[in-house]
Parts: C-alpha cells; structure tokens; sequence
C-alpha cells in the first residue's frame, strides 16, 4: 500500500493524531510556563533534602551537649521536686515493727492531742479538737499513710499557731486526694489538701504564714526547721467587730510526686 493510498483511506484518523499532538505539546508548553518554576523548585528541594539525609544530622559534639542539657534539666526538677515533696517525720511513718498501721494511726493522733492540746491550753488558744482527721478512723493502709503525713502537717501549722499568738482556730479540713481511690489513677502530682480556718491579729497570721515557709525552730531542737509548707490558696478578710482582728483560710498541700504515690506502700505487720 502507498502513501497516497493510506492517506485517502485513514486521512481523517491521521488528522486527529496530529491535531492530538500538536494540542498535547501546546498544553505541556503552556504548563510548563505556568507551573515550571514551581515543579524546578520543589525538584531541587527534593534532591537537597534527599543529600541531607545521606548525611549524619547530629554530630557527637551535639550529643554531648543534648546530654549537658539534659544533666541540667534533671537536677533542676530534682532540687524543685525536694522542695515540693512534703517529708514526713519518722514517727509520723509507718513501721513494721510498731503493730498494726491502724494503732500507729491512733497512737499518733493521740500524742498528737495531748501535746498540742496542753500547749494551746496553757497560751489560751482554742483549736479544732478534731485536728481535722476523720470521725472514724482510716482502716486502709494507703489512706492511713496519707493522713499521718497530714497529721504530721497539722501539727507543725498548729505549733506555729501557738507561737504566733493566734486566737483560735476554728476549723481544721483534711481532704485527700479525689483520685487516690480512681479507677484513673493518680495525677503526676497527688494532692492531700489540709485547710485552716483561724483568727488572730494580723501580725498573728503574719507570722503563721512567713514560718511555714522558713521554720523559726532551731535545727538542733526541731527537724523540721528548713521544711517549707504548699500554700495552695490564702483568703484574709477583717473580723466583725474587731478592727485588730482578721480571719484567715489557708489550705496547705501535702505533695506526693508520681513515683512517690504509686511506689509500694510499707506494710506493717
């Protein structure tokens, strides 16, 4: 078959592939000049980062310093951690070899009243007798820990209260931590709240709240000099009827950080 032939037979289909590659050309030239230098660009951006990657991203200089910013970051949360956990004294702990957690507990509160009890006493000042512990003694071991370690705090508030000259203190509040028995667990911090309501001058009150965080106590008499107290939340408002006389709510935090909480409590035989 000759040209001509084919021509005359399939002229129509040939002009449609040619009219076809004469408008795909047009078309890529148009993108081209519309899209080109976005799709060089991205190309190029591609082909850097693909280099980039053959190559090491950090070098051991850097590393090192990652791991010297990391040393940092730890002692920091360390030494914030030291002052946050409230650190209970020995014979507000547990010990296997004291009886039943449940006697520590009573045994506990009980020196607890007779001694702050006698103390408030002689300085006329009138206290919650409830010390803010649960009508029913706590039988479980984990709620046991915690109101000794707020016990513990109770009783530092209250000797400051004393040698401050407060009035009274009309009511004392211990709540634990709402998660403590939450199917969730516990937050990274766990919060037993021990809340005052007291009455006093206001140099009183002053006082109460500049020593709870720096003990006036001598190291060598009172461990617990240098133990700094939570302040959670602080409202001072006048008394009625008297004008050297406020009232003051304060609550304090007894703080368990994460691992403190969900360590493994002692379990007193």
């Amino acid at each position: 078959m000759n040209l001509d032939d084919y021509w005359q037979e399939n002229k129509r289909f040939v002009m449609s592939v040619a009219v076809g590659i004469i408008v795909f050309f047009i078309g890529t030239s148009v993108i081209d000049s519309v899209y080109g230098s976005e799709r060089r660009l991205t190309q190029q951006a591609i082909m850097s980062t693909q280099r980039k990657l053959k190559e090491p991203l950090f070098a051991s200089k850097d590393r090192a310093q990652a791991q010297d910013e990391n040393d940092a970051l730890r002692e920091a949360f360390d030494k914030l951690a030291a002052v946050a956990r409230f650190k209970p004294l020995p014979r507000f702990t547990l010990s296997a070899d004291k009886g039943s957690a449940a006697n520590q507990y009573r045994r506990a509160f009980a020196d607890v009243i007779e001694d702050i009890g006698t103390r408030a006493n002689r300085a006329n000042v009138q206290i919650d007798a409830s010390l803010g512990m649960p009508k029913l003694s706590p039988t479980r071991d984990v709620e046991i820990v915690r109101y000794l370690e707020a016990l513990d705090l109770v009783e530092q508030v209250l000797d400051y209260c004393i040698l401050a000259g407060i009035d009274r203190v009309d009511r004392i509040q211990c709540r634990l931590d709402p998660l403590l028995n939450d199917r969730r667990g516990l937050d990274r911090v766990e919060r037993t709240r021990v809340t005052f309501t007291m009455t006093g001058t206001s140099l009183a009150v002053d006082r109460v709240l500049t020593w709870s965080q720096r003990s006036p106590h001598d190291a060598r008499q009172d461990p617990r000099r240098g133990r700094t107290l939570v302040v959670d939340d602080l409202e001072i408002v006048p008394s009625r009827g008297r004008r050297d006389e406020v009232r003051a709510d304060v609550g304090f935090v007894v703080a368990r950080l994460a691992k403190d909480a969900n360590s493994e409590e002692p379990d007193p035989k």
